[in-house]
């Protein structure tokens, strides 16, 4: 049990430390994003005084009580046809760009709990030392054919911030993997598992 829990906290820290890499490189700390330059103090200015909550936003807004007329629905796809569209995710009140202790906090403790089912499935797995690496990597590439990729089919992520989160999830699991393949032993087969395999 020792050496699965140490295998867990191992795992994290390495996914933790190449997450950092990926996301504090100036070669890749800023794939799919982009600055508004000469327009943010417009815009910002703005922001403040038409967005006074906190949110994520979806415009151009739709009627999603299912009781918009035809003519709302048409007037709608012409608007987001038009453009333009998109997610605006604001915090009004700002934050201290300092203060970053609870979110990495936060993120370590995720990522703990990632390598912690991924130790749990790797008690579970048979197979030699590379297909349980590959287990765990495949863990990575579920996460993100799940989320980063349904963000970026449905509410257009950029393809490079999606790129991004790709290099980071499936690279990360794969060096997490390594090392907890290593450090936990591999399931047994059961009786009946072991007479088929005979």
């Amino acid at each position: 049990m020792k050496t699965k829990l140490l295998a867990t906290f191992l795992g994290a820290v390495i996914f933790f430390i190449w997450s950092a890499v990926v996301h504090m490189n100036p070669g890749t700390a800023m794939m799919g994003l982009s600055q508004l330059n000469g327009q943010e103090d417009v815009v910002m200015t703005s922001l403040k005084a038409e967005v006074p909550n906190p949110g994520l936003y979806f415009f151009p807004a739709m009627d999603m009580s299912g009781h918009a007329t035809k003519e709302q629905q048409d007037a709608w796809a012409a608007k987001y046809k038009a453009g333009p569209s998109g997610l605006l995710l604001v915090q009004p009140a700002g934050g201290n760009p300092t203060a970053m202790g609870k979110q990495l906090a936060v993120q370590f403790l995720s990522n703990f709990a990632c390598a912690l089912i991924a130790a749990f499935i790797l008690t579970s797995t048979l197979g030699s030392f590379l297909r349980r690496v590959a287990t765990v990597t495949a863990l990575g590439l579920f996460s993100w054919l799940a989320i980063s990729v349904a963000q970026w089919n449905w509410y257009e992520f950029p393809f490079g911030f999606t790129a991004l989160d790709a290099l980071n999830q499936l690279i990360g699991w794969l060096l997490a993997g390594l090392l907890m393949a290593a450090m936990i032993k591999p399931a047994k087969p059961s009786p009946h598992e072991q007479t088929k395999t005979a």
